[in-house]
């Protein structure tokens, strides 16, 4: 929904968020040919929970099935966490280097924003925090592969535009 000018704090533009509620998180990984399992954290993400229910339970068996994996992520505290950074370096996973205060470039980021879509795309909408969960999963699964692999392939067409603005917005 857009807004029309004169109207940024007009009520029916405004949405109040209690960023304090308990919810819901979710990790996900993806490649060119597929989505790991998804990971619902509810509560808060520490460290120690990031090691236990993405690195260990998902991560790690991934990459050690595979060859040539790079793992990616951003800059969240328990993701750069040094327990987190030590459990990395001491499974041998190849991790690539981001820079601090970088763009938010990572190409989950758009699947997430379709996983949004379908979300609100449903005809009952959750209701509970079980019912919230369930439905992401499903909408998870329904993701089909062709998102990721035009996701993944657009990335360097997003990263040249952020060097042409010189680290500034785009319009991706």
């Amino acid at each position: 929904m857009y807004r029309r000018t004169g109207e940024r704090f007009a009520d029916s533009c405004v949405q109040q968020l209690n960023r304090f509620q308990r919810g819901i998180m979710e990790w996900g990984g993806i490649t060119t040919t597929q989505k790991l399992e998804l990971v619902v954290i509810r509560g808060t993400l520490n460290p120690q929970r990031y090691i236990q229910d993405v690195f260990e339970a998902v991560v790690i068996p991934f990459i050690n099935h595979r060859r040539n994996v790079i793992y990616q992520h951003d800059n969240a505290r328990p993701h750069v966490a040094r327990i987190s950074m030590d459990f990395l370096q001491q499974s041998n996973a190849n991790l690539m280097e981001w820079p601090a205060l970088s763009p938010d470039l990572f190409p989950i980021e758009h699947v997430w924003d379709e996983l949004g879509r379908r979300l609100r795309r449903r005809h009952a909408r959750p209701e509970t925090l079980q019912q919230l969960e369930d439905a992401i999963m499903e909408e998870w699964a329904n993701i089909p592969v062709y998102v990721l692999v035009r996701n993944i392939h657009s990335m360097r067409r997003r990263y040249r535009a952020v060097i042409n603005a010189n680290g500034g917005h785009t319009r991706y």
